[in-house]
């Protein structure tokens, strides 16, 4: 009768795993060279109890009590107001526009956005800017980028100038500056 192609797989199945056994047992008998060597393991440190090192005394904690009623509290909002310098100017107002259409730009944080280089057209300089979703797009002074209400300021060859106007610790207006700058 002939043997079908499930049969040999069987056998060679049943072949296999009677080779695996026969190694694992042989793996397990215990190997006379190795007896000197288990008899070292077993005498060399039987008279000698390890030594153990004490454990380092703590000295007790001492609680500190903070008493801090003469000083002047950090966290109050007269303290916050006195950078002035950092503050949007009077017509930062007119900076944070809510009423005005978003630009595709503002969807994406400024870290996120990429300057790949520049054009010139009439006059204008544009600059090209990538996103993450791998679009490009061109933008020119007084266009709108990152979410901080980024406002481009500046362009040149190597970066694009955006004032950012963001709300400040005590709830003003404030300006930074922000720049993408070339990818190489």
């Amino acid at each position: 009768m002939p043997v079908t192609h499930m049969q040999s797989s069987l056998i060679r199945y049943r072949t296999v795993m009677a080779l695996l056994a026969l190694v694992w047992l042989a793996a397990c008998t215990p190997r006379p060279e190795l007896d000197d060597l288990r008899a070292f393991t077993r005498d060399a440190f039987k008279d000698k109890p390890p030594e153990v090192e004490d454990i380092p005394r703590l000295e007790p904690y001492e609680p500190y009590i903070y008493t801090g009623e003469a000083l002047v509290d950090p966290f109050l909002s007269l303290n916050l107001r006195g950078n002035q310098a950092t503050t949007a100017s009077n017509d930062s107002g007119n900076v944070y526009e809510p009423e005005r259409r978003r630009e595709p730009l503002e969807q994406f944080p400024l870290d996120a956005l990429s300057m790949y280089g520049t054009l010139s057209q009439d006059g204008t300089i544009w600059a090209l800017i990538g996103t993450p979703d791998g679009g490009t797009h061109r933008v020119t002074l007084g266009n709108h980028a990152g979410q901080q209400n980024g406002k481009i300021i500046e362009i040149t060859e190597q970066e694009v100038v955006l004032r950012e106007v963001v709300k400040g610790p005590t709830g003003q207006w404030e300006e930074r500056r922000a720049t993408l700058t070339l990818v190489q």
